[in-house]
């Protein structure tokens, strides 16, 4: 076997001809050529060099990076198939970006910043925890928030025996019971902001991600697409290659 030939279903969704799933289903179809020849098999094995055919039209290797910052509105789900009656991404993304992916899953109740790429080696690098890159967040909670416990998490806890790692925070403004504070975290565990201030006894009233690693939202509103400025395309590359 050639070592530098990959699944076919993996070549193809890196490639952006549609999910590693929905390959393996056009597999099952018999929908696909390799060569001339019927691919059986998901444990079929391919490279850009090959001629590959799907419904009759054959594949062109030929893909252009793209980076595009993504302001998830609140009650969306980050997904690529629908789970249930709530709106997913990709039902308010228009369709050119059907087949592209993200980095940086954000929950149901939170906004923000996603990275939509057509490079799932982009958003592999994104998402790796030993890249570290960070995330920063507004968040404002409800509740007597009290400075010196949440100084004591920020340098590393944990809930529910889950570990979170140290991060950085600053104090916004607090009206009333009402504290609005930016967060960075290096690691970004699920619900991790959320479960550190219910363990604070405060209630997070809305979390928005403002900044994932160089990429920022900046003045972008809820469902607003824009590709990435040049400079943050550029610094992220720079941190990859280091």
């Amino acid at each position: 076997m050639n070592h530098n030939k990959i699944r076919i279903a993996k070549l193809l969704a890196n490639y952006n001809y549609g999910s590693r799933r929905e390959i393996e289903k056009l597999i099952t179809e018999k929908k696909i050529l390799l060569n001339d020849k019927l691919v059986n098999s998901p444990a079929t094995f391919a490279d850009t060099n090959d001629k590959i055919l799907i419904s009759g039209k054959k594949i062109i290797f030929f893909k252009k990076q793209q980076i595009y910052k993504f302001y998830k509105p609140q009650k969306i789900i980050c997904s690529k198939a629908k789970q249930d009656t709530r709106s997913i991404i990709y039902e308010i993304l228009p369709e050119k970006f059907k087949n592209f992916i993200f980095a940086g899953r954000l929950d149901f109740l939170s906004e923000g910043l996603i990275i939509v790429t057509n490079s799932s080696e982009i958003s592999r690098n994104l998402e790796l925890p030993k890249n570290k890159f960070s995330r920063t967040y507004v968040v404002r909670v409800y509740g007597n928030f009290d400075l010196d416990m949440l100084r004591a998490k920020s340098k590393g806890t944990v809930i529910n025996k889950i570990k979170y790692k140290p991060f950085i925070f600053k104090v916004k403004s607090q009206i009333k019971k009402n504290t609005i504070l930016e967060i960075e975290l290096k690691e970004g565990k699920k619900n991790e902001i959320r479960e550190i201030f219910k363990s604070m006894n405060l209630q997070v009233n809305k979390l928005k991600r403002i900044m994932y690693g160089p990429f920022k939202l900046e003045k972008m509103k809820p469902g607003e697409i824009q590709i990435a400025d040049k400079k943050e395309i550029q610094q992220y590359e720079n941190y990859i290659r280091k």
